[in-house]
C-alpha cells in the first residue's frame, strides 16, 4: 500500500563558508577522506547550505506480507499495529498408533506452548517497567486442518515454499474461529534464571499454556495417517506485546497432545514443533498517515525536485548546473559529505521502551542504468556526538533530525543532466543505547565510566566497569509509531561539504 503526499519547493541560499577541516575537527580527517576517495588532499572543501526544502512527493510503503519468524515471534498490540502469529504444522502418524489412541481415549487435551523471549524480558538497559503482566487475555483462534492416506499427500506440503506459504496467508480462509479467554501472570521471576542446589543455572520456567478449545479435538480426530494444520492466533483487545521464541531455540513453540484412556494411570503425550511460524501484521492507522513502525516492513521515500538544489549550486559557483556536455557527468567538484536537517516533532509518536531510535536512511542510485537502492554509511561527528548525542534519531532530547544522504547527493549531481531526482528511503531501525558513543558499535570498556542518556527529557545514568561490552544499541526493536506529518509541512536545510575541483580560489 502506497501513500502520497505532495507539496511544492522553495528556495533560500544559506550562508556560505570555507572549511579548513572537515566533520571531526581534524585537518588529518578530511586529508585522509579525500585519499581515500583518490583526490589531492590539496583540494580545498566548502560549505554550502540550501534553505526552504519540501519534497515534491512523499511515500509510504506498508507491505502487509506475513513475516516468517524463525528465532522470536510477537503476540498483541502496539502503535496501532496488531501482531497475530500464524503455525504451520505437518503431522505424520508413526508406527505406535498415537492418532487411533486419541480418538478413542476417554480423556483428550491439546494446548500451544510458547515461551516468553527471556533475553528481552531481562534486559536491563530498558528504562520501563515491562513486568509484572496480568490480564485476562482474550485470544482469536483460528484454524483448518487437511489430512491425506499416502506420502504424496506429505511430498506436495513439503515442496511449498516460505514465499508461496505467506502468500496463502494473506487469503487463508480458516474452518473454524474460536474466541477465548485466558488468564495471563507474568511476574519478573518467571523469566529469570533459576540456580539448582548443585549450583548449575537452570532457566526459569518462562512458559504460556493456550489450551485448545474442544472444536479443536473435534477437528484432530478427523486426521487421518497425514496432517497438514494451519492455525492463527490474534489478541484485538489486549493493550500488551507479547514476545516469544519462535522456532530455532530450545524453547521453541509447540503443538503438545495428551490422551488417556480410563485406567490408565499416564497420559499418552505428543508434541509437535511447527514447520514454519509467521508474524502477520495489520495497521490500524489512517490510510493517508505519514508513519512510520518499527521492527515492521514499513518505509517512507522522499522525492526532492532538482531545480532548488541546481541553482545554489550555480549560483555557488557562478556557472551553470547540471553539466550537458560530454557523457553528462558532472565531475567538477566531489561531495563529502550531505545532510539533510528537518524540524522534529514526536509529539503524535509513541514509544513503548523509553528510548531514542535511530532513523536509517537509504538512497536510490543508478547502476547501469537501473536505480538501486543503498544504505548510507554514516560519518560520525565525534564533537557534536559528546555534546548533543546522535543527530540521526527520533524520540530524544531536541527538535531536529539529520539525515547523511551523501552517496545520493553524489549520483543526483552526476545525473541531474538526465533529470535525475533527489530520492531516498528512511526506515526505523532499533533502540540506541549510548547515544553519546561515537564508536557507533559495540566495544570493550577500557576504564570504568557511566554513561548517560537522556529518555524524554530525563538523564538516566548507566555504570560500565573496565573490560564491559558497551552494547550501542539494543537488540530488540522497539514496535514505536513515530508520525511524519508535521515535519513534512516544516521546511528542511540540506548541508553540502563540497571538495572543488576547478583549481585555484578564484575560480
Amino acid at each position: 500500500m502506497k501513500k502520497k503526499f505532495v507539496l511544492l519547493s522553495f528556495l533560500t541560499i544559506g550562508t556560505l563558508a570555507l572549511s579548513a577541516c572537515l566533520f571531526d575537527s581534524d585537518e588529518d580527517g578530511l586529508s585522509n577522506w579525500l585519499s581515500d576517495q583518490g583526490l589531492p588532499d590539496s583540494y580545498k572543501v566548502q560549505t554550502l547550505s540550501i534553505e526552504g526544502l519540501v519534497p515534491s512527493k512523499v511515500e509510504v510503503n506498508r507491505d502487509s506480507t506475513p513475516l516468517i519468524m524463525d528465532s522470536r515471534v510477537v503476540l498483541g498490540n502496539a502503535s496501532n499495529m496488531s501482531h497475530e502469529v500464524a503455525f504451520e504444522f505437518l503431522y505424520k502418524e508413526k508406527k505406535d498408533g498415537f492418532l487411533k489412541r486419541f480418538r478413542s481415549a476417554d480423556t483428550i487435551g491439546a494446548y500451544i506452548s510458547l515461551n516468553l523471549l527471556t533475553s528481552f524480558y531481562n534486559e536491563k538497559s530498558i528504562p520501563v517497567d515491562l513486568l509484572p503482566i496480568k490480564e485476562d487475555l482474550k485470544l482469536n483462534v483460528s484454524w483448518s486442518l487437511r489430512s491425506g492416506k499416502n506420502e504424496d499427500f506429505l511430498d506436495s506440503l513439503y515442496s511449498i515454499t516460505d514465499s508461496a506459504w505467506v502468500k496463502m496467508l494473506q487469503s487463508w480462509e480458516p474452518d473454524v474461529v474460536v474466541d477465548t479467554t485466558y488468564s495471563i501472570k507474568i511476574k519478573e521471576s518467571d523469566v529469570q534464571a533459576k540456580k539448582k542446589k548443585n549450583g548449575k543455572t537452570q532457566e526459569a520456567d518462562s512458559r504460556i499454556l493456550f489450551e485448545m478449545p474442544g472444536a479443536f479435538l473435534d477437528s484432530f480426530k478427523t486426521c487421518k495417517k497425514y496432517c497438514y494444520l494451519e492455525m492463527r492466533f490474534s489478541a484485538p483487545e489486549t493493550e500488551n506485546l507479547y514476545r516469544f521464541y519462535s522456532m530455532d531455540s530450545k524453547r521453541q513453540a509447540t503443538l503438545n497432545l495428551r490422551a488417556k484412556s480410563e485406567g490408565d494411570s499416564l497420559y499418552d503425550l505428543l508434541m509437535y514443533t511447527p514447520y514454519r511460524m509467521a508474524n502477520v501484521v495489520v495497521s490500524n492507522d489512517c490510510s493517508d498517515c505519514l508513519v512510520l513502525h518499527g521492527g515492521v516492513k514499513d518505509s517512507m521515500v522522499f522525492e526532492y525536485s532538482a531545480e532548488p538544489i541546481l541553482k545554489a549550486l550555480s549560483d555557488f559557483y557562478g556557472d551553470e548546473f547540471p553539466y550537458k556536455m560530454g557523457d553528462g557527468y558532472d565531475v567538477r567538484q566531489a561531495v563529502v559529505l550531505a545532510q539533510l536537517t528537518f524540524a522534529r516533532d514526536d509529539s503524535d509518536s509513541k514509544s513503548y521502551l523509553g528510548l531514542p531510535i535511530w532513523v536509517v536512511a537509504s538512497s536510490f542510485i543508478d547502476s547501469s542504468g537501473k536505480e538501486r537502492r543503498v544504505q548510507e554509511g554514516y560519518k560520525p561527528n565525534r564533537q557534536e556526538i559528546a555534546e548533543s548525542g546522535h543527530p540521526n534519531m527520533v524520540f530524544y532530547d531536541g527538535d531536529s533530525l539529520t539525515l547523511q544522504v551523501t552517496q545520493g547527493l553524489r549520483d543526483f549531481i552526476n545525473r541531474a543532466s538526465n533529470g535525475a531526482k533527489l530520492k531516498f528511503m528512511v526506515n526505523l531501525s532499533f533502540p540506541q543505547l549510548q547515544d553519546n558513543d561515537s564508536t557507533y558499535r559495540t566495544h570493550i570498556i577500557q576504564k570504568d565510566t557511566v554513561k548517560k542518556m537522556v529518555v524524554y527529557g530525563d538523564t538516566v545514568e548507566m555504570k560500565l566497569s573496565k573490560g564491559d561490552t558497551s552494547y550501542v544499541y539494543l537488540g530488540h526493536y522497539d514496535y514505536a509509531r513515530y508520525d511524519f506529518s508535521s515535519m513534512m509541512q516544516k521546511p528542511a536545510t540540506l548541508k553540502l561539504w563540497l571538495a572543488t575541483k576547478r583549481g585555484g580560489d578564484d575560480e
